[in-house]
C-alpha cells in the first residue's frame, strides 16, 4: 500500500512538471509586442520598449516616462510612472473587487473610482483635493464595451470657477483583428490605459468637445476624426498604423506611423 501511494506521489510530481513546462512553453510561443517606433513626417524617431517575464508586463521604457509593473497573482496592482523630463515619480495602485477594477489611488493626490453597470458600461470619477484637504471632483464620466472592445468614452468635467461645462466623447470602431497588447496578463483591466484595453483594434475614432457656458447657455462645439490603416502578420496582429494616433497617448498632426515589433 506504502509502494502504490508513493507511486501515485511520483505521478503527481511528475504530471506537475510537464503542466508547468507546457505552461511556459505556452508563453514563450505566445506573440509579445517587444519594441514600438514611432515615425514623424519628418522622419525622425521615438522608441518604446517592453519588458515581460512571461505574459506579465515588467516595465515600458517610453521615450518620456518609464513604467514598472506589479502584479498581485493575475492581476496588475501597481504601476510607478517616472517622468524623464522633471524626474516626478507618480505610484498607482490599482484596488479590484471580483476581478473588476474598483479604484486607482495616485501618490500624486487623485483616485479615480469605478463602477460597474448592469448594462455593461463602466461609470467613473476621478478626485483630487484641494489646499483646505477638501474633495474636489475632477471630471466623471462612462465607459462602453462591445465584444471586449472599448467603444465609446464620455467625460463631463464642469470648471466652477470659469463658469464652463465640457463634454468630450470619443466614439471608436474596431476591426476582427488582435490588439498586440492582447497577451499581456492584466492589461485589459487597466481602464486607464484607454484604447489599450480592448481585444481588437480602433480603425476610426471620432473625438467631440462641447462646451458650454453656465451662465448664459452659449454652446461651442467641435469635432475630429482619426482614421488609422493597419498591417498585420500572418498571426494577425498589427505591425505598422498609418494614423495620427501614437500608440500609447494622444494624437500629433506630424505623427506618421507606428510600427511594431514582436518577440
Amino acid at each position: 500500500m506504502e509502494k502504490v501511494i508513493k507511486n501515485i506521489g511520483i505521478l503527481v510530481l511528475v504530471l506537475t512538471a510537464l503542466c508547468s513546462c507546457t505552461n511556459e512553453a505556452v508563453e514563450q510561443n505566445v506573440p509579445m509586442l517587444k519594441r514600438i517606433v514611432e515615425v514623424s513626417v519628418d522622419g525622425s524617431t521615438t522608441t518604446t520598449t517592453l519588458n515581460y517575464n512571461g505574459v506579465e508586463i515588467l516595465s515600458i521604457d517610453k521615450a518620456d516616462a518609464f513604467l514598472e509593473f506589479y502584479y498581485t497573482g493575475n492581476l496588475i496592482t501597481k504601476i510607478v510612472e517616472i517622468n524623464k523630463t522633471t524626474s516626478n515619480k507618480n505610484t498607482l495602485d490599482y484596488l479590484y473587487v471580483d476581478g473588476s477594477l474598483k479604484k486607482i489611488t495616485s501618490s500624486d493626490n487623485y483616485v479615480i473610482d469605478y463602477k460597474q453597470n448592469k448594462d455593461g458600461s463602466v461609470s467613473y470619477e476621478k478626485w483630487t483635493k484641494d489646499s483646505n484637504n477638501v474633495a474636489v471632483k475632477v471630471y466623471f464620466g462612462t465607459l462602453f464595451f462591445q465584444n471586449q472592445n472599448l467603444i465609446k468614452d464620455e467625460k463631463i468635467i464642469e470648471d466652477t470657477k470659469k463658469g464652463i461645462l465640457t463634454t468630450k466623447t470619443v466614439n471608436v470602431l474596431c476591426d476582427n483583428k488582435k490588439n498586440a497588447l492582447h497577451n499581456i496578463l492584466g492589461f485589459d483591466k487597466l481602464f486607464d490605459f484607454a484604447k489599450n484595453v480592448s481585444s481588437n483594434n480602433g480603425i476610426i475614432h471620432t473625438e467631440s468637445c462641447t462646451e458650454k457656458k453656465l451662465d448664459d447657455d452659449q454652446i461651442i462645439s467641435s469635432i475630429k476624426r482619426y482614421d488609422s490603416t493597419i498591417q498585420y502578420n500572418s498571426n494577425g496582429y498589427p505591425t505598422e498604423i498609418v494614423s495620427e494616433k501614437i500608440f500609447f497617448g494622444g494624437s500629433d498632426s506630424k505623427h506618421l506611423k507606428s510600427q511594431l515589433f514582436y518577440n
